[in-house]
């Protein structure tokens, strides 16, 4: 694969994972869903392109798409990490409101049902 097949599908990957922050900054559930299957296609993608990239060393199109590629990718990770510490900050909430606290103030552990996912 030439260095500029290497870069334009290092671009695709990262027109991905852009598209993932975009949703990301106000996620819903739906939102949410489709995010873990873009992200998990970019990764394929990059994957497929880490011998290329070697060879493409001195190729400057393919190097900077490449570090274009790891902020978008650092940028989703902070969104994720934001999107997990809401989600941990609403079940400390709901765990206290429903379940009391601790002799030492924490909130008592929420009691949770199991979970079963499905997927065809």
């Amino acid at each position: 694969m030439p260095g500029r097949g290497v870069a334009d599908r290092l671009e695709a990957a990262r027109f991905r994972v852009e598209d993932v922050c975009a949703r990301l900054i106000s996620p819903s559930p739906e939102m949410l869903d489709s995010c873990s299957g873009e992200l998990e296609s970019a990764i394929a993608e990059m994957a497929g392109t880490v011998s290329f990239l070697r060879q493409a060393g001195g190729d400057a199109e393919a190097l900077a798409e490449a570090w274009h590629l790891q902020t978008a990718v650092r940028r989703a990770g902070t969104l994720l990490e934001k999107a997990a510490d809401y989600h941990n900050r609403w079940a400390r909430r709901l765990a206290s409101m429903s379940e009391g606290y601790r002799p030492g103030g924490e909130p008592a552990a929420m009691a949770h049902t199991g979970r079963i996912c499905l997927q065809a």
